[in-house]
């Protein structure tokens, strides 16, 4: 191709077509610029396409973290409906019984501590990772993914647990009490429910937490209402 238009060039000039040959000069210029151009949109399309299927591919990895956050969570609801909303209520309703406790040892679970939730964030670390991008795929959903952990991770990962630890039972206060060895042991448990029933300071506590923990159970099942929204949205641009 490159031969033929030196040939052409060639015989213009050899035939003095000065004129013909500066048309054909800036058409084979433009027909270089539009080569460039076509090729450079060609790479641009196919770095497009690239950083478009790393976006989907996070998303992918956000929604797989969602669903497993939302098993926990389903876990998580269970565990307090069936055992400490019931241990709750027994010790602040003052009808806790020694048989309670045998029947549930769990119920203790009042005095010592919750169940844990932690928000997996790998999609999202890597979602941040490609801020530059984030002019590509859908912004609309990004911005929202974006808000929604911006959000949780504050008010679960930071604030709610952090308030809850407040209210957790500190063994080490109670090593001196005739119904520790017991209570650790989970036999004798007379000490205990004397103590969670009949102690106004305890009574109190088991109050702030109860009400921390509703909050907290609120708290994370929002989180599942939404996070299923963001799930139905990845799904609609696959």
């Amino acid at each position: 191709m490159i031969k033929f238009f030196r040939k052409i060039r060639k015989n213009m000039l050899s035939e003095r077509k000065t004129v013909k040959y500066l048309k054909y000069a800036i058409g084979e210029i433009v027909l270089v610029v539009i080569g460039i151009l076509i090729a450079l949109q060609i790479n641009n399309w196919n770095e497009h396409r690239k950083q478009n299927e790393t976006l989907h591919g996070i998303y992918q990895i956000i929604k797989e973290d969602i669903a497993t956050d939302i098993v926990e969570i389903d876990d998580f609801v269970d565990d307090y409906e069936k055992t400490r909303k019931p241990a709750f209520e027994a010790v602040l309703n003052g009808n806790l019984t020694k048989e309670d406790l045998q029947k549930h040892p769990e119920y203790l679970s009042v005095l010592d501590g919750f169940k844990d939730f932690a928000i997996n964030q790998r999609g999202f670390e890597l979602l941040k990772n490609q801020s530059n991008d984030m002019r590509i795929g859908n912004q609309n959903l990004t911005s929202k993914i974006n808000l929604f952990y911006n959000k949780y991770l504050i008010e679960i990962n930071i604030a709610a647990i952090e308030i809850m630890r407040e209210f957790v039972y500190n063994l080490n206060e109670h090593k001196k009490s005739a119904w520790f060895s017991s209570f650790l042991l989970h036999k004798e448990t007379k000490g205990v429910i004397d103590f969670m029933m009949n102690n106004p300071l305890e009574k109190n506590r088991i109050t702030s937490y109860y009400m921390a923990y509703k909050i907290y159970v609120q708290e994370i099942q929002e989180f599942k209402k939404n996070g299923e929204e963001i799930i139905k949205q990845i799904d609609a641009i696959n």
